[in-house]
């Protein structure tokens, strides 16, 4: 506590009285300083989760603009291709009803989507385009096979009957 001088006080008295007056500012310093620090701890122990959830929120959206970007250039993309085969043009005729759907999907759903759920709607984006461009190379994921059955109706026909037609 502070005491004040007396007027007609001896000097080590007022050396005495002058040190507690130091320590009362020193003490009155160092909680102040104390405070100062311990509201600063606070204040960054709430704004830094903040800043996260805000950042986060902000990359939420950039892959979302991302994807609907990637979808939109997919779908321009698919209308340029001419297939060379009927396998391949029915292939491409099944990712057009895919991105047809998605299409539908999204413009429902966009804004409900989750991180994870862009995250896989990419990957199936991505997918679809490195079908297109096989496509678009004029491969295709099909075949045509011939099937030779002339061995399978030599089996059922009898071999007597085979002997009797050769004559």
């Amino acid at each position: 506590m502070l005491k004040l001088f007396k007027k007609n006080a001896p000097e080590t008295e007022k050396l005495q009285l002058s040190a507690e007056f130091k320590r009362d500012y020193i003490a009155l310093a160092a909680t102040l300083a104390f405070f100062l620090i311990v509201i600063s701890e606070v204040t960054l122990a709430i704004s830094i989760p903040m800043y996260l959830y805000r950042e986060n929120s902000m990359a939420y959206q950039v892959a979302r603009l991302q994807l609907l970007s990637h979808f939109d250039g997919i779908r321009n993309k698919i209308k340029n291709i001419n297939a060379k085969s009927d396998a391949a043009e029915a292939e491409l005729q099944i990712i057009r009803w895919n991105m047809n759907s998605l299409a539908d999907y999204l413009r429902a759903e966009s804004e409900n989507l989750t991180f994870d759920e862009v995250k896989e709607l990419q990957k199936i984006l991505t997918e679809n385009d490195r079908f297109i461009e096989k496509i678009r190379s004029g491969k295709s994921f099909s075949k045509a096979n011939k099937l030779d059955t002339s061995r399978y109706i030599d089996s059922l026909i009898p071999k007597r009957e085979v002997k009797n037609a050769e004559k």
